[in-house]
């Protein structure tokens, strides 16, 4: 077996059962009182009461493949081959690791849950996300490229994953938006992951698309369930601990620092869209943890594209930045400056075309 077979095993798997809780989330949801009215909100435009409790079940379905390999890991793992077997061994060693990862997703998922239950205070929510975010950077998960200082590594790992979070939430405006932006990135990672080598993280990542992809099973337009702030809240902070946990960067292999901008152009589509709609927000005098309906995704549609191919349009502009990010990890100087203007050229393209155009001013 090598280790493709192992990424696959955990992606179908998390696909599987991801896909199977949550549809027994969809069948649960409306008994708990986890459901979304129609208009409860004046940014959301669904038509029906919707079930909202997708975040649990992808959280159980991630949590049940992780379980399943720590047991092929601990009874098993000669069966895998012995370079699988080898690098298995040390998987104790990171359990302090995983551990705090695991509480981490289920600490933020309860957070999200409890939001979409009985609407949590914006401020309240945040400090939640802090909370965890800083217990994160505590047991070891940070961000170390070109800091020189750890209090400095410290309060760029908070800031990364409270902000990935908050955009992932952001982007959680359509039918399959974030769900399809979130397995596309845990693919880049699980990508780059695997060409450093990085085994733990890159089946984490494999584990992470497969759960996001399990959901979409069900949130694909038309959505029979929403993620909701759970669900937003468990995909952002993995993606956030992705990022921060790949290494992007090695001095002796890479040929430029240029590495180090992949997680920013893997996440490039979430970030740019809670920027601007932030700057947005600020430049009207609103608070910015209101809702509305300023997201890209809503301005594509402003243009005349149905809300399904809005959304395929961001998934393909999300997928086009990850493919460029990948490219990083080979090329030299010149081409990975080409890569960075091309990055910067098409959010700017997409920056005139959504607020540019006529149709577009006149919400």
């Amino acid at each position: 077996m090598q280790w493709w077979h192992v990424y696959v095993a955990g992606w179908a798997a998390a696909l599987v059962l991801g896909g199977l809780c949550t549809g027994l989330c969809r069948v649960l949801a409306p008994r708990w009182g986890f459901v979304d009215k129609p208009l409860n909100e004046a940014h959301k435009r669904h038509q029906k009461v919707t079930p909202v409790l997708g975040g649990l079940g992808m959280l159980v379905g991630w949590l049940l493949v992780l379980a399943g390999g720590l047991l092929g890991v601990r009874f098993g793992a000669d069966l895998f081959g012995a370079d699988i077997a080898a690098v298995s061994a040390g998987v104790p060693a990171r359990g302090h690791e995983l551990g705090t990862i695991v509480l981490g997703a289920v600490a933020l998922t309860i957070v999200g849950m409890v939001d979409d239950r009985i609407a949590m205070r914006a401020s309240t929510k945040f400090a939640a996300q802090f909370v965890v975010a800083l217990a994160t950077v505590v047991m070891g998960v940070r961000i170390t490229a070109f800091a020189p200082l750890p209090w400095l590594s410290w309060v760029l790992t908070v800031f990364w994953i409270v902000g990935i979070i908050n955009a992932t939430n952001f982007l959680d405006n359509m039918d399959g938006l974030a769900g399809g932006i979130a397995a596309i990135a845990a693919f880049f990672f699980l990508c780059t992951a695997a060409f450093r080598g990085q085994h733990f993280v890159a089946v984490l990542a494999a584990v992470t698309c497969g759960a996001a992809c399990g959901f979409l099973l069900h949130n694909r337009p038309p959505a029979t369930i929403f993620m909701g702030d759970g669900g937003s809240h468990f995909l952002g902070y993995l993606l956030a601990v992705l990022g921060a946990l790949t290494t992007f960067y090695l001095p002796d292999e890479s040929l430029t620092p240029a590495p180090i901008l992949m997680p920013l152009l893997i996440l490039g589509l979430p970030i740019f869209d809670a920027g601007a709609v932030v700057l947005l927000r600020l430049k009207q005098g609103r608070p910015i943890y209101v809702g509305d309906n300023t997201h890209i995704s809503h301005r594509f549609a402003w243009l005349g594209l149905s809300r399904p191919k809005a959304v395929l349009l961001a998934c393909l502009l999300s997928l086009t930045a990850g493919c460029g990010a990948l490219t990083l990890l080979w090329l030299p100087l010149a081409g990975a400056l080409v890569v960075c203007i091309q990055a910067a050229a098409t959010f700017a393209i997409v920056s005139v075309i959504q607020f540019c155009s006529p149709e577009a001013k006149v919400h």
